[in-house]
């Protein structure tokens, strides 16, 4: 397929709904601590935030979940199975040539990344409550409290929080499809992705990290526009015929 390079820059707010948690790996005197790193100056406190690559791993989640539902194959990047395996082996080709519309996304194993996610820090410089939540694990067997499980994770106390990141899509000539140079599918269902995601961090089964994403001033940057409407991006994915329009537009880029 013919084209020009690819880029997307979007900026994004979480705003949080509740509680949340991302846990540090870290334990002192019993309490799971969540992550945290300087957002602003050396002087400022460390502050909690959600590490891109995780945003970036439910984003993934997300678009393959809108994929599958417009009946787009959608494939694992680790096989489970040996149709997986053989699956992954026939898509082990330049992103231009692959029919798997995820891995046009967010690259590939052959060709690399094109999808990148910064940390989502607070989108202000103040200080975020936080607070100790007790919790105890559950026997199966008995139904009753587990012997000596008794636990403390530190949370957020998100109600009325926001974080701020950023996202970065770069993709080579031909890689995304394009109706007549319009905004790419691809992006379209990106963006749907992301303002999808609902919950972030560790524990959401406990009713933790519920969340919503905006678009500040519903604007994204597409190449050299740096206002392009959000709205407009998204118009594509009304088409009912959104998966079948993109099949035909990319087998006529082929020709």
């Amino acid at each position: 397929m013919r084209g020009l390079p690819q880029r997307l820059d979007v900026r994004f707010l979480v705003h949080w709904e509740c509680h949340w948690h991302v846990g540090s790996g870290e334990g002192a005197a019993g309490v799971d601590r969540i992550q945290r790193r300087r957002a602003w100056a050396p002087a400022k406190t460390a502050v909690p935030y959600v590490p891109g690559s995780q945003i970036k791993g439910v984003l993934r989640h997300q678009c393959e979940r809108l994929a599958a539902s417009l009946g787009a194959d959608v494939i694992p990047p680790h096989a489970v199975s040996q149709h997986d395996e053989l699956a992954l082996v026939e898509s082990f080709r330049p992103l231009a040539q692959t029919s798997l519309l995820i891995d046009r996304l967010f690259g590939s194993r052959y060709q690399g990344e094109c999808l990148f996610v910064d940390d989502a820090l607070p989108a202000e410089d103040r200080t975020q409550p936080l607070w100790l939540r007790s919790r105890t694990s559950i026997d199966r067997a008995t139904g009753t409290v587990r012997h000596r499980a008794l636990f403390i994770t530190e949370v957020v106390a998100g109600s009325g929080w926001s974080l701020c990141g950023w996202l970065r899509a770069r993709h080579p000539p031909g890689v995304l499809t394009q109706d007549d140079g319009g905004f790419p599918f691809e992006y379209a269902l990106l963006l749907a992705g992301l303002l999808s995601i609902d919950r972030l961090g560790s524990e959401k089964s406990a009713g933790l990290g519920k969340c919503q994403i905006a678009i500040p001033d519903g604007k994204v940057r597409w190449n050299d526009d740096p206002q392009y409407p959000l709205a407009q991006a998204l118009t594509s994915l009304e088409d009912p015929e959104w998966l079948e329009m993109l099949k035909l537009l990319r087998s006529e880029g082929n020709q």
